[in-house]
């Protein structure tokens, strides 16, 4: 398929389930190839007021050049809440990054999200902040990171909840125990600056196999808190899912 056509099927909006979005497990692997990209297929169950089931599907594209990267994720889901209507959620997120000196970098990223289940119509973000890869041997990785964003988020009432500055703070720690086979742990913190009683926490753990040249499954379970959720929302909510990518 011509990788234009691609990144435009990429790029049809689609947008994320959770309430913070771990991009650090839709990072790329490759750093060396001027183009990469994916394309995952799973299904979930989910858990937070009501017991829901859900279809969905991801991709992303990158590029590099020299010191310089960018890279754009999209995700769409299909919930169907015991015997309510299908309901979709998901995000879109864009983030270029450069290379300071040695394991720093500098990104800069935007991202826009909705999520109905959790009564969130839209959500915007635009943010900045420094990357320190601590480790990035053949079979362990540690990467920190932290950022300031600002956010807008608009209520299914159409009310705004939210138009404030955040701070968000990350750990990632991955292994590889065979060629194919990458466990990965993502810790992160996001308090409303100037006021830490406002905060959000999600720690996500994912499971990769690399069953053939192009072809990757995977599972991951996602818990996360939110000190500041809609009303009739509860604050811990979970999401488990399974799926399988093409890599290309």
């Amino acid at each position: 398929m011509d990788r234009w056509l691609l990144l435009f099927i990429l790029a049809l909006p689609m947008v994320g389930k959770a309430q913070v979005v771990n991009i650090e497990n839709k990072r790329f692997n490759n750093d060396t190839a001027r183009w990469s990209g994916y394309a995952t297929f799973r299904f979930s169950v989910t858990e937070n007021t009501q017991r829901s089931i859900a279809l969905g599907a991801n991709g992303g594209v990158q590029y590099i050049k020299d010191k310089h990267s960018a890279f754009f994720v999209t995700d769409f889901t299909v919930d169907r809440v015991e015997t309510n209507a299908f309901r979709n959620t998901g995000f879109q997120h864009m983030r270029y990054a450069q290379v300071l000196k040695g394991a720093w970098s500098m990104e800069a990223y935007t991202q826009l999200q909705y999520n109905k289940p959790l009564r969130i119509d839209s959500r915007w973000m635009i943010g900045a902040g420094p990357r320190f890869v601590a480790r990035n041997g053949e079979v362990f990785r540690l990467a920190i990171g932290t950022s300031l964003f600002y956010e807008h988020e608009v209520d299914m009432e159409n009310v705004i909840r939210e138009d404030a500055l955040r701070s968000s703070t990350y750990t990632a720690l991955s292994f590889k125990w065979e060629p194919h086979v990458q466990p990965t742990t993502v810790v992160y913190y996001q308090p409303k600056v100037g006021d830490a009683s406002d905060h959000r926490v999600a720690v996500e753990g994912q499971f990769k196999v690399r069953a053939m040249d192009r072809f990757r499954v995977e599972t991951r379970i996602n818990l996360q808190k939110d000190t500041r959720m809609s009303p009739g929302i509860p604050t811990l909510n979970y999401r488990w899912e399974n799926g399988f990518s093409f890599l290309f």
